[in-house]
């Protein structure tokens, strides 16, 4: 037998050898250049030659900001994190005050799709508008000061203390503010700020609305919108921009722009909750002014409507009975005269879909993986080889994928290609698109089968391109491209020339007010027929190429895109409508006459011109600083050296205690907390104490220490607490000593496949039960060692409207072993999770849940064996809500009541359709879903010396979701289980029937 001092010298050895291996972690270099103003941290060397114009863009925005919000507010801006991205194939933004302040910029090109998103110079323009968001939560009044000098920092929430939230809401008061209240200021804001270029003058939010009220559809209530408004129709969560920008133009267009600066900045007098300084402000309730909008936006849509249908409508015949949701533009195989687009519906999961235009029918294809908002994939199609390509995975680096019609399978994947708005040359069989890369698009072509790339032209930095298709006898590619101030172009290259590094390409026409998207050849390729907002409704139009002439092909009262001669003189398009886009046929005619519409924010400008127009006005010069000074001062990030101090704050959590009424204890502590801005390395030390428990001395003081950095993660306490044991029924706190080591990464990258593997190694010392058996008592055994090692694997999905995942797999299998007494106790354990959605309603889901292990250790200790029982929550929690689907509960039992050296288990579970709700709640509190779940249990438990035994739990648990100052999501579980047990089994709950109550917080 093995030493029990030769062990632990081993277990010591292992710890202090693996720490250096903490730099393993760091795989990527990363860059900073720093000013007073701010911090500009990126990971790739190749995009410094671009950082002087990036510091630019943000001292503009902040500067015309300044102008803004200065009034009589105390407010030193904080100088901001400026992370730069290249992860996704489409620009974005993100901004967040908390713990400092940080803006995200994503390098790509902006998604054009539809022209939801009007945009002028984008990294001018999401600045702009993340700069906007950054004013809005950060700028603090006299209270919200001293609470952060208080905590020494700007507090944000942490699930493991719950109370954090409390000193976040002190610190940070206008961060709990429902979506559409930030993403309302800061589309206005990009909009005024960028001279008249953003979502407040847009033309689709305005077609947006005018669908709904030409349908006779409601519009949210204010807080509806949050409740079913974000998650239940094909706009989800962009309903907070469209709702939350028509809210703020009706404020400035009938209140007057002042008051709605007043209703926005936090000043000395203002209020704290967004509510109440609405109140303040507008003397009336939000929840009248927003009906009162509501009114007031049905009124000028139908007013709209009528000037629109003062001329003839054009004619349209739909493909389908209902709208597709988000579709991307149809390709068209004129041999078989079949259409083909993706589309994603709620309800439904992403895929192709194949229509038939001599019958109609419509057909699915294959499920599309990894999809964005309203073009869910770029679609090309080989005529030839009866071959569609498409994009996946493309919420991130975007593949490439060859699904062949007549095989009706995918025959070829391509990974992280980075190759958008793709198209297919049937003359020369290959393959042209639009490759991103470091802020830059290129043109691209491939061969047949995707091989061999080829970058035929490149586009300077910060031009925009998009919407490519090819001339039908392949001599011709047309693009649309966007200037500085918003202006489109189309553009012509002459594949020919391209293949000779001839680069000429022809301006065929420019709009500087409105766009030119989506435009494709006629069949006679002498047009280019696509969709403009030019009468602030998207209606077709045609463009002569030898001319230049511009015609109107349609008159539409809502709005047409996409469009695509199918047979002379017919077009195949998209019209809008509330729930979607749907396929239609229309002629070929050309429309002289036709009304143009008002806009929303046209009439909110005309009402406050002289302001409006003082917005975007730089009073004072930006001080210049030439493209060496900013070059030449960029630097390595060191993530050691930028970790500072970040705040403190008081915690309570709870300890063991046996002889308590509840056998736990309060603990009264602070946590200290210190980072690196980027967030790659963070520590965090608790202390507490407890001087009235009735434990020992030495288990009445407190010490946890956590450090995170990277995929590495350390943790050390002594008698260690935590804020759920406070309710119970389960402990996670142990008397004693910890030291763990754990690696754990995860990847991603390629969406719906996740995958995770890790490790971790620890030592335990005078612990009065198991790590993960609260009810084990720990005998004659003063320390021990542990190590576990496991791998993960998963494919799982969730449609439009669903609030768990509802179909896919999740695979797992860990090892776990105990050294303690100079004996090793292995064991291993397997699971795999199978789900689908079932037919009969949508976002109802069936799973199967099983799980298998083995303990190799003696089953006559109790480091041998497994332990199941109960539904595993607590009475105030942090974890899943849904406790009974993990392998060691068993609902009706006591808590680790059945022991088990080897098991099996299987769990079935039917998830039913969430119940979304709808103008119910406070402005501070509401409810969002409720939803319910039926499940059966079947354990098989096998102990040497003794018969094999089974155990069957089954149960119903009803889960509602409850938000708490608009950001603070909480679950109220209510659930019942009831154990079948063999003869003589004495650890059930209440006669094996267990009631659970669980509030699950952050």
């Amino acid at each position: 037998m093995i030493s029990t001092t030769y062990m632990r010298n081993r277990i010591a050895v292992v710890l202090l050898s693996l720490i250096p291996c903490i730099s393993w972690g760091q795989t990527q270099t990363y860059f900073q250049y720093k000013t007073d103003e701010a911090t500009l941290v990126f990971f790739d060397k190749n995009l410094s030659r671009y950082i002087p114009h990036m510091i630019r863009m943000y001292q503009n925005g902040k500067a015309l900001h300044q102008q803004i919000w200065t009034s009589d507010s105390i407010y030193q801006p904080e100088a901001p994190l400026l992370l730069l991205t290249d992860w996704e194939d489409d620009g974005n933004g993100g901004a967040t005050p908390l713990p400092r302040s940080l803006i995200q910029i994503g390098m790509a090109p902006l998604n054009m799709s539809y022209y939801i998103n009007p945009s002028s110079e984008r990294y001018r323009q999401l600045f702009k508008h993340e700069y906007t968001h950054i004013v809005m939560t950060d700028k603090y009044n006299r209270r919200d000061l001293n609470w952060r000098r208080f905590f020494g920092t700007k507090v944000g929430t942490d699930n493991s203390q719950p109370i954090s939230a409390l000193w976040s809401y002190l610190s940070v008061p206008r961060w709990y503010a429902p979506r559409w209240y930030h993403e309302g200021i800061a589309c206005f804001m990009e909009t005024w700020l960028g001279g008249g270029v953003g979502r407040a003058l847009g033309g689709y939010d305005e077609m947006y609305f005018r669908s709904i009220i030409d349908g006779g559809d409601k519009l949210y209530s204010v807080v509806g919108l949050e409740t079913e408004g974000s998650t239940m129709d094909f706009q989800v969560g962009a309903n907070a921009y469209l709702y939350g920008t028509r809210f703020v133009n009706y404020l400035t267009k009938t209140y007057g722009y002042e008051k709605m600066i007043q209703f926005y900045n936090r000043t000395a007098d203002s209020r704290t909750f967004f509510g109440k300084q609405f109140k303040k402000v507008y003397g009336q309730s939000l929840r009248k002014v927003w009906n009162d909008w509501k009114e007031d936006e049905k009124k000028h849509q139908e007013e709209n409507l009528a000037a629109i249908r003062q001329y003839p409508i054009t004619e349209t015949k739909p493909l389908t009975q209902e709208p597709l949701g988000s579709v991307s533009p149809f390709v068209y195989d004129p041999a078989t005269q079949k259409a083909y687009a993706a589309m994603n519906a709620p309800g439904d999961f992403a895929h192709m879909t194949e229509i038939d235009l001599q019958t109609g029918e419509q057909k699915r294809l294959n499920d599309i993986y990894g999809i964005q908002l309203y073009d869910p994939a770029y679609v090309a199609l080989d005529c030839k080889g009866q071959r569609l390509i498409y994009t996946s995975n493309n919420a991130r680096m975007r593949g490439l994928e060859i699904y062949d019609i007549q095989q009706e399978k995918v025959v070829k994947k391509k990974k992280f290609q980075r190759i958008n708005s793709i198209v297919y040359d049937n003359t020369h069989d290959c393959l042209y698109g639009l490759f991103s890369n470091g802020g830059t698009q290129s043109i691209v072509r491939m061969d047949r089968d995707l091989e061999n790339p080829e970058v035929i032209y490149a586009f300077p930095f910060g031009v925009s391109v998009f919407d490519t298709d090819i001339s039908h006898d392949g001599k011709w590619l047309s693009l649309t491209s966007q200037g500085d101030n918003g202006e489109h172009t189309l553009l012509l290259f002459n594949t020919e020339e391209l293949a000779n590094a001839i680069f000429k390409p022809v301006k065929l026409i420019t709009w500087k007010d409105s766009n030119l998207g989506q435009f494709r050849f006629s069949l006679d390729d002498k047009y280019l027929i696509g969709s403009s907002y030019y009468t602030g409704v998207s209606n077709l139009w045609q463009i002569n190429l030898e001319t230049r002439e511009m015609e109107m092909l349609s008159n539409t009262d809502i709005g047409l895109f996409a469009p695509l001669e199918i047979t002379p003189g017919q077009l195949l398009a998209l019209q809008f409508k509330r729930d979607g886009l749907q396929p239609v046929l229309l002629s070929r005619e050309v429309v002289k006459d036709a009304n143009a519409v008002k806009l929303y924010g046209q009439l909110a400008y005309e009402n406050n011109r002289e302001a409006m127009e003082q917005v975007g006005l730089l009073r004072d010069s930006l001080p210049r600083k030439s493209f060496g000074d900013v070059y030449n001062n960029i630097t390595s990030y060191n993530v050691f050296k930028e970790m500072k101090f970040a705040g403190a704050y008081p915690i309570i959590s709870g300890f063991t205690d046996s002889k308590a009424w509840n056998h736990m204890t309060p603990v009264l502590g602070y946590r200290f907390n210190v980072n690196d801005p980027v967030g790659l390395s963070s520590m965090k030390l608790s202390v507490g104490l407890s001087p009235w428990s009735n434990n020992a001395w030495k288990n009445r003081f407190h010490v946890d220490f956590d450090w995170k950095y990277y995929f590495w993660n350390l943790k050390a306490a002594w008698n260690h607490t935590d804020f759920y044991d406070l309710f119970g029924p389960m402990r996670k706190s142990r008397k004693g000593y910890v030291v763990q080591l754990a690696y754990d990464y995860s990847n991603s990258l390629i969406s719906p496949y996740d995958k995770s593997w890790g490790f971790s190694v620890a030592a335990y010392g005078d612990m009065d039960a198991l790590p993960l058996y609260q009810e084990i008592e720990v005998q004659d055994v003063r320390s021990m060692q542990t190590a576990s090692v496991y791998g993960k694997w998963s494919k799982t999905r969730t449609t439009l409207g669903g609030v768990m995942k509802e179909q896919g797999y999740e695979l797992g299998i860990e090892g776990y072993g105990y050294l303690a007494d100079g004996r090793v106790y292995p064991s291993v354990e397997a699971t795999g999770n199978f789900g689908t959605l079932v037919p009969f309603d949508r976002n109802t889901s069936f799973w199967l849940r099983t799980a298998a292990g083995h303990n190799f250790g003696d089953e006559e200790s109790v480091f041998g064996n497994t332990y199941f029982g109960g539904f595993r929550n607590n009475y105030v929690d942090n974890r899943n809500a849904f406790q009974y689907r993990t392998s060691l509960a068993m609902p009706g039992a006591a808590i680790d009541a059945i022991s088990a050296h080897s098991y099996a288990k299987a769990t079935a579970e039917l998830n039913l359709r969430p119940l979304r709700l709808n103008n119910f709640g406070a402005l501070f509190c509401y409810p969002t879903w409720i939803q319910c779940s039926f499940f059966g249990t079947g354990l098989s438990a096998w102990n040497p010396n003794s018969s094999h035994k089974m155990y069957y739990s089954t149960g119903i648990q009803l889960t509602t979701e409850l938000v708490f100052l608009n950001y603070l999501k909480t679950t109220l579980s209510i659930g019942y289980g009831h154990l079948f047990a063999p003869s003589g089994f004495d650890g059930g709950r209440h006669g094996n029937n267990e009631f659970m109550i669980s509030l699950k917080l952050l």
